[in-house]
């Protein structure tokens, strides 16, 4: 495209020099070529200034990725972020009203709430790269942090889209816990859910539009990260006490910064199949976590031909993951015309 604007600049400078403006003081009368500059080329402008951006971004998640393995962290707060979705808001006011991936959780209502413990930090990492790339969304910063964390820990690339618009507060109708998964019971969901942890991921993911299926294999993000005491409560491991797995220094954290925690499996910076081939191997590892949301994975009718298909094939995990990834981050985004694109195209 430069490359023929440019034929056609030097043609119109040959047949009619009075129609390239060259400077800002060499005005004339406006005629269709600057309604075609001004109506498509300043578009396409901002377009491929944002793709730049996007690009510039993923160069610097990369590069902190490799720096400190915060790759978790990163797919944590995507999750909270666009995990607030529920379809049952939808048409009751203007949009945000019904959540999902807004970029919301950055307000104070959503990121001190108990389910977000932690995720301040991952805030944090991303300021020099908005700082570095200011026309960027907050939304669509924290998603594409998320898919770059998967592939960069050795899980598929995700098919994502970007040019998400971002919230200018937190929807007046997401609440704390926000319909967050919870680790232990009593559940949220209601009475049939309290003490079952099968009716409550139903109860979590069917608000977003989620099958049985997709909700194995985004339990699959389970491969990677780290649960602590001093962030949800569920397990005993906090900043100051690390399973053989979780120490600060140890092989298995890698450039770590942060201790302790415990994982769901042994190499819990690399994205595979493996919290699926554990279980179905019979391996109890006493150093790793399995709360009761993951366990019913093994045995609900409708939930286990697929985790057993995943343990058997680790490419069908990383496809059928791929596209509810992509999904889970498209939850309640409004798009913006002129900067959406595909994660591909930069």
């Amino acid at each position: 495209m430069a490359c023929l604007v440019g034929m056609y600049d030097a043609w119109r400078e040959w047949w009619n020099p009075k129609s390239i403006r060259k400077s800002p003081w060499q005005s004339h009368k406006p005629n269709c070529h600057d309604l075609y500059y001004d109506n498509f080329l300043i578009q396409q402008s901002k377009g491929q200034k944002y793709k730049a951006q996007l690009a510039k971004a993923r160069q610097m998640m990369r590069q902190k990725i490799a720096d400190i393995s915060c790759g978790p962290i990163f797919i944590r707060l995507a999750w909270h972020d666009s995990g607030t979705y529920d379809k049952n808001n939808e048409g009751k006011g203007s949009w945000p009203c019904a959540g999902g991936a807004l970029g919301s959780i950055r307000f104070d209502k959503e990121i001190t709430a108990g389910p977000n413990a932690g995720l301040a930090k991952a805030l944090k990492y991303y300021e020099p790269i908005k700082a570095a790339c200011p026309a960027l969304s907050w939304a669509d910063l924290i998603q594409m942090g998320s898919a770059e964390a998967i592939e960069a820990m050795g899980g598929p690339k995700i098919p994502m889209r970007y040019g998400r618009c971002d919230a200018d507060k937190s929807p007046d109708l997401s609440v704390a816990p926000f319909g967050l998964p919870d680790a232990l019971p009593p559940f949220g969901g209601g009475p049939s859910c309290a003490n079952s942890p099968a009716a409550h991921l139903r109860y979590v993911f069917y608000k977003y539009g989620m099958n049985d299926q997709e909700i194995v294999a985004l339990s699959g993000a389970h491969t990677v990260g780290r649960a602590f005491k001093d962030r949800s409560g569920a397990v005993p491991y906090g900043y100051s006490n690390a399973t053989a797995y979780t120490a600060k220094g140890c092989p298995f954290a890698m450039t770590s910064q942060t201790n302790g925690g415990q994982s769901w499996t042994k190499e819990w910076l690399k994205f595979d199949n493996s919290y699926f081939v554990m279980p179905m191997q019979g391996e109890a590892d006493k150093e790793c976590i399995a709360f009761p949301t993951d366990k019913v994975l093994t045995t609900d009718p409708g939930f286990k031909p697929t985790f057993q298909k995943y343990a058997r094939d680790q490419n069908a995990f990383f496809s059928e993951y791929a596209m509810a990834h992509k999904k889970l981050s498209e939850l309640g985004t409004k798009f913006d015309s002129e900067v959406d694109c595909d994660g591909s195209s930069f």
